[in-house]
């Protein structure tokens, strides 16, 4: 038990609050909210999942969080305003899209260097690497385009892909050979053959303002969330929307679970995550997080989820529970992926459970993590 009070206090040291199972008093999933820049945008973890990156548009920098403590513990300057980030998949570099500037910079993720930003399209909104990591794929907001750019060079291709009006978000199928493109304000999404650098496809959904994309990893579904407070289920083999699923209001950000069975929809306007299951498609719950969340990561290996809460400049942090990740607990009853079971305050730290006005919600995300004091701005390599 001394060993138990020593882990919670030092996680109370951070400013954390901590979870634990109310009959076994053994320390649950920790779910905490971190503090980050000023109006964080988006973010993306490395591929072996120890590190989690967030662009912040008011601070103008990058975030970078330790996942296993919780901390921030780097921060890298940036030009105007950046705002969406995807990583290599060989973990080298960060693209991060800075549409004041009509440009993507380019962080090497070992030392937090800058090289040469990369010239793009006009206004520039979110970006996307292929499986191989050979090419990057650009949505430029202001002229209708994607930008191909070509990552062993380190420039883009002169010629680019003409989409819909108002290219929001994009995402690459599984193995690369579509890559799916939202229009917001033309009500469609757009399917590039990324063989051919074309069009292939434009599915017209019923829905309007098209935001976040996700595939499941088998690549027969896509996920496309809408303003207006739905998301669509695309089947990809005939782009045909297959139903069309009610969430909270100012849905954007999408995300699903690594094993395929869940997806995540952050809520603008209700300040919540949707959790929809894959096999019914239906909302299973709502997690209440920060300000304005408008995105959301899994982490690689599904025991957690990053929730960018952009009105609050944080980052909720929901750490799932393996054994609920099915939906029912030891005795068979359903809980929700992300259910929480306690509390333990302060004062309950002498001992006895924590009060019942204290246990918070399900899936609540409660607490303030700390910021590591530690500022810079990273220097350019040629």
């Amino acid at each position: 038990m001394q060993g138990l009070i020593s882990r919670a206090g030092a996680a109370l040291a951070r400013g954390a609050s901590v979870f634990f199972d109310r009959e076994t008093r053994a320390p649950a999933p920790v779910s905490t909210r971190l503090s980050v820049g000023t109006l964080p945008c988006d973010v993306v973890f490395n591929p072996n999942g120890s590190t989690a990156y967030v662009p912040n548009s008011i601070s103008k920098d990058v975030s970078v969080i330790d996942v296993s403590t919780g901390l921030v513990i780097d921060t890298i300057v940036l030009g105007e305003h950046p705002r969406a980030i995807a990583v290599s998949p060989d973990g080298r570099l960060a693209y991060v899209t800075e549409p004041n500037e009509d440009r993507v910079a380019v962080i090497n993720l070992a030392d937090g260097t800058l090289r040469d930003p990369i010239d793009v399209g006009c206004f520039p909104n979110s970006v996307a690497f292929n499986a191989l990591g050979t090419i990057a794929y650009v949505t430029n907001s202001s002229d209708d385009t994607v930008s191909v750019i070509d990552v062993a060079a380190g420039r883009a291709l002169s010629e680019t892909i003409a989409v819909g009006h108002d290219p929001r978000d994009v995402a690459f199928s599984p193995d690369s050979a579509r890559a799916y493109v939202s229009n917001f304000r033309a009500g469609t999404v757009s399917v590039v053959d990324v063989r051919a650098g074309t069009v292939s496809r434009t599915i017209t959904l019923s829905s309007g303002c098209p935001a976040g994309i996700a595939f499941t990893p088998d690549g027969e579904s896509a996920y496309v969330s809408h303003g207006g407070g739905n998301v669509s289920v695309i089947n990809t083999s005939d782009g045909m929307v297959e139903t069309v699923i009610a969430v909270g209001r100012g849905a954007s950000g999408a995300a699903v679970s690594p094993d395929g069975s869940t997806v995540y929809v952050t809520h603008q306007g209700d300040h919540s995550v949707s959790v929809i299951d894959v096999v019914t498609n239906t909302v299973r719950d709502a997690i209440s997080v920060g300000t304005r969340p408008v995105a959301v990561q899994f982490s690689p290996d599904g025991t957690r989820a990053h929730v960018v809460d952009g009105g609050s400049d944080t980052v909720s942090v929901i750490r799932l529970d393996p054994a609920l990740r099915s939906g029912s607990d030891a005795s068979g009853s359903h809980a929700p992926p992300s259910a929480l079971r306690g509390l333990i305050t302060a004062a309950a730290l002498g001992g006895g459970p924590a009060p019942a006005s204290a246990v918070p919600l399900p899936g609540r995300v409660e607490g303030q993590g700390a910021r590591a004091p530690e500022f810079r701005a990273a220097p350019t390599s040629r």
